[in-house]
């Protein structure tokens, strides 16, 4: 990790100017915790500091929630006070040409644009629920980091605000989103079949801290993280073959094709003897049912599950994979998401969302991979008035994961970030030279 020399200019709270109703966090929004993921976006030709400083203060006044801070009421059930104690901006300024790119990925320099904020300094503290920081060198080119709590928003609700603050960086209008996250914690509410069937676990404590201590020591001994790029022409590819070997398909896409490729390298340095399994997360605002607002801000995810036996991933072509990665009916059917809100509100008024775990996330000690498909999100349409990023990067993953994101260019390839054993990483390289594919 390269050293930056930079010297901190501005850091300054950002306030909304306007207040709103308390927002009690949901049980979806506490399942996914307290800890923030950095989100880099590089912009080579930077940006106007000022006018993007501005354009911020002017989408708070329209996002009072993010402005606020965690608080506790009697019962000891968290909620977003909007009390517009701000937001953190901070502008450094950085020796040297911007080094980081497609070419060259920040990796664990992610680590130097960020101040962490751990779980626990978040609850009645004064910890402002969003960081900024700008990071601008001296060819003018910008790393900028944004860091919040995963229980404040989705990648939905994050990338749709960072939509706005485009908007307003270019004196367009801003679209507020929907903030009722009562419309969430009323879907809970709801009857379900108990028979439903469920992918949350509720270990005991034994081996819920034994599940924890070896998911951290994987982690930290054995996984690596990298960035993989599928070419257009190689999707192209496997999507004209994809037509031939499925004749009578829907079709399938090139996510999951990808995902399949990624799975079929993985396999053989999987342990032998267990299924392959493949977590989805997916989104609850397009189920009809739940009666949630499209452009609802908050955490609204739920999940399936996609599994392979060792002989399907050796034996099955490529397009009969990708067909199989897709979540079972029983994982995504109303009962089971009903069933899956009800089981996270009642964890929630006990105030032990903490105790759920998501069964795949145990899995990926065995031969689980986590998929999280970003394809449809505005990554590389964030226009803060020079242009889109010229790269979006991330915090390493502390689990098996496979992060698909489009091209800087948009152009039908892939971006694959991807998280797992270094191991499995070598064998996925070995599979992409043998296939002749310039990855």
């Amino acid at each position: 990790m390269a050293k930056l020399r930079s010297t901190l200019v501005l850091a300054k709270r950002l306030h909304a100017g306007a207040t709103a109703p308390r927002q009690y966090l949901t049980g979806l929004d506490i399942f996914h915790a307290h800890a923030g993921i950095p989100i880099v976006l590089v912009y080579k030709k930077g940006f106007d500091v000022a006018v993007v400083e501005r354009a911020l203060a002017e989408t708070l006044k329209h996002y009072p929630l993010i402005a606020g801070r965690y608080k506790k009421d009697d019962q000891g059930l968290v909620y977003i006070d909007a009390n517009d104690a701000g937001i953190d901006w901070r502008v450094t300024r950085c020796e040297g040409p911007m080094p980081y790119g497609e070419v060259n990925p920040a990796g664990k320099d992610i680590n130097q644009f960020y101040k962490l904020v751990l779980p626990w300094q978040v609850v009645d503290k004064d910890a402002a629920l969003l960081q900024v920081n700008v990071h601008q060198f001296a060819d003018d080119g910008i790393v900028m980091c944004c860091y919040a709590p995963h229980s404040l928003f989705d990648g939905s609700s994050f990338w749709g605000f960072m939509e706005n603050w485009s908007r307003a960086c270019r004196g367009l209008e801003i679209k507020p989103p929907s903030f009722d996250r009562a419309v969430m914690i009323d879907a809970a509410k709801a009857e379900f079949d108990p028979a439903s069937y469920d992918l949350m676990s509720a270990p005991p404590m034994r081996g819920l801290i034994g599940l924890f201590a070896k998911l951290g020591w994987r982690a930290v001994t054995d996984l690596k993280s990298e960035v993989v790029r599928i070419p257009t022409q190689t999707v192209q590819q496997w999507k004209a073959q994809a037509k031939i070997d499925l004749p009578d398909s829907a079709g399938v896409s090139p996510v999951e094709l990808a995902t399949a490729y990624v799975m079929r390298a993985f396999s053989p340095c999987m342990p032998r003897g267990v299924d392959r399994c493949v977590g989805l997360v997916l989104d609850l605002r397009y189920k009809r049912r739940l009666k949630l607002p499209r452009d609802y801000f908050g955490n609204a995810l739920c999940y399936g599950e996609a599994r392979y036996t060792e002989q399907d991933l050796a034996q099955h072509t490529l397009s009969a994979l990708a067909e199989k990665c897709r979540p079972h009916g029983e994982h995504v059917g109303t009962g089971s998401l009903f069933k899956m809100l009800a089981l996270m509100e009642s964890y929630r008024q006990k105030k032990s969302v903490w105790r759920l775990i998501f069964k795949p996330t145990i899995e990926t000690l065995q031969g689980g991979l986590i998929l999280n498909n970003l394809v449809q999100l505005p990554i590389y349409e964030i226009d803060l008035g020079r242009g889109t990023p010229d790269w979006y990067d991330i915090f390493p993953m502390t689990i098996r994961m496979l992060m698909v994101v489009q091209t800087p260019t948009q152009d039908g390839g892939l971006d694959l970030h991807v998280t797992a054993r270094k191991a499995e990483l070598k064998a996925l390289r070995a599979q992409l030279s043998a296939d002749g594919i310039s990855a």
